[in-house]
């Protein structure tokens, strides 16, 4: 290392993970408690012991997501994990801080090798874990990282990054990393972190596999009397869940809905007393979007302003008219479409095709929901402050439908249906031959779109806060929204 290179030698030497760093990184510095454990740390830690076991696949893991879901939390967890395995060679990158000391990615690994292995990485012959922070930070990441991955053969890879950035790899990259979505909190994970907190270390969680069943049960089964049939079964389950609330003093369920779509199912913001700055902070993780991962992924798009406008603008419709917002925004009808994929990529939207689209020659508008419901209510917020009106908070339950749609049906089509709205569902779920319909209302009781649509379906679901308990109705399932919410 030159004599200018003090900085970085002093960042390698201190890159070996310790107790007394994992401790302080997982634990709140006022209220000293751990920060517990999400549901997808259940699999990285199988992928961990899986590869220390017998050396399987996958083991280059990113940690791919939305800014705030967790993403350097996970990494820490992991590292506490593998350190209490006692395999203590762990170290640990944090890439924006390399970047800040004008260092980039390979010229570090180069000096970590050379200065503090002191032997290049294929010589190890022990296991190894190297945990990447914001690896997204570093230009020449993709390529990085694949040599590192090649000469590194008993190295575990764990790095997070912005989703835009990880998800635009190369192919050889791909062949290789394991990407690991990382979603906003569900309702049960923000549960279970608000009694967590208030009885100072005891869990609320739902019984084990409920979320499995329940998925099965809305979307996989072959007719109503089939799905009604398990709900039933279900039905003890839930309710022993909800029961469950009364033994915290915090736990008011109405409040905590409201809380929890409007402001505190990304993680990074569970902490924010004050909704003013939690709003804040989700207005500056946009910013952070577009003036930092929008460029890399496509450097013709330097007009953040005209970026601004279009995210502000389906904050208040969900339905993409490329003609219409072009006119509006003042770009080319291509763009439109260019920047809502980049948009989608970055983890801000997630874009639905019509009924039909994959099928048809000529696809017609596509809708774009956020990714957080919190999301469109800071974005509301700008315009209306913190009292939306009605219009707009079944926009945030349709949002939150989305979410939880796109986390739990990874086999399954989403999508919604083109002709009159007033006749129409809010989603078409194709997860066998015939789908099933899905209606979103705040407190809607009727089934009438369900009566009216075209579709031949298996049976129809209505999910609404207006609804007490399950019930069947013709076709149609009434689900309470709190049921929903624990898929």
């Amino acid at each position: 290392m030159n004599k200018g290179d003090g900085n970085l030698k002093y960042y390698l030497e201190n890159t070996l993970v310790t107790k007394v760093v994992i401790d302080s990184r997982l634990t709140h510095p006022i209220i000293k408690l751990r920060y517990p454990k999400r549901w997808v740390y259940i699999l990285l830690q199988k992928y961990v012991n899986d590869f220390f076991k017998s050396g399987s696949e996958p083991r280059f893991i990113s940690l791919a997501g939305l800014r705030g879901v967790g993403k350097t939390t996970l990494l820490w967890q992991m590292a506490d994990y593998i350190y209490g395995k006692n395999r203590k060679q762990i170290y640990f990158f944090n890439v924006n801080i390399l970047k800040n000391l004008g260092v980039d990615l390979h010229t570090a690994l180069e000096e970590f090798q050379r200065h503090i292995l002191k032997k290049r990485f294929n010589q190890l012959n022990e296991p190894i874990t190297l945990l990447f922070d914001e690896v997204h930070d570093d230009e020449n990441w993709s390529k990085t990282l694949k040599i590192l991955y090649d000469e590194a053969r008993t190295a575990c890879i764990l790095c997070t990054g912005s989703s835009a950035l990880l998800l635009n790899q190369t192919a050889d990259l791909a062949r290789r990393m394991h990407i690991e979505k990382i979603f906003p909190f569900k309702f049960s994970e923000f549960v279970a972190v608000k009694s967590y907190l208030e009885s100072k270390g005891s869990m609320l969680t739902p019984v084990k596999g409920l979320s499995a069943n329940m998925k099965e049960t809305l979307f996989y089964s072959e007719t109503i009397q089939d799905a009604f049939s398990k709900i039933k079964i279900l039905e003890k389950d839930v309710n022993s869940y909800y029961q469950s609330f009364n033994n915290y003093e915090t736990l008011d369920l109405k409040k905590l809905w409201q809380r929890y779509i409007a402001y505190q199912n990304i993680p990074n913001f569970l902490f924010y007393e004050n909704e003013i700055s939690i709003n804040d902070s989700i207005l500056d993780l946009f910013k952070r979007v577009i003036l930092e991962d929008i460029p890399k992924l496509n450097t013709s798009f330097t007009d953040s302003a005209k970026i601004e406008r279009l995210i502000l603008r389906l904050a208040g419709s969900d339905e993409i008219n490329p003609e219409k917002l072009a006119g509006i925004i003042g770009v080319k009808q291509n763009e439109i479409n260019e920047l809502i994929d980049i948009l989608a990529k970055a983890e801000l939207l997630n874009v639905l095709l019509p009924y039909g689209g994959l099928d048809t020659k000529i696809v017609k508008n596509k809708k774009a929901f956020f990714m957080s419901p919190s999301l469109r209510s800071a974005l509301l917020s700008t315009l209306y402050g913190q009292h939306l009106p009605e219009q707009f908070k079944s926009k945030l339950l349709e949002d939150l439908i989305v979410m939880y749609l796109r986390r739990c049906l990874t086999d399954g089509v989403i999508s919604f249906l083109t002709t009159s709205k007033e006749t129409n569902p809010d989603f078409v779920i194709e997860t066998r031959h015939k789908p099933v319909l899905l209606e979103v209302g705040t407190n809607k009781t009727k089934t009438k779109q369900m009566k009216c649509s075209s579709i031949d379906c298996r049976y129809g679901l209505l999910v609404s806060q207006g609804i007490a308990s399950p019930e069947l109705l013709g076709n149609c399932i009434q689900l309470p929204l709190r049921w929903f919410l624990l898929l």
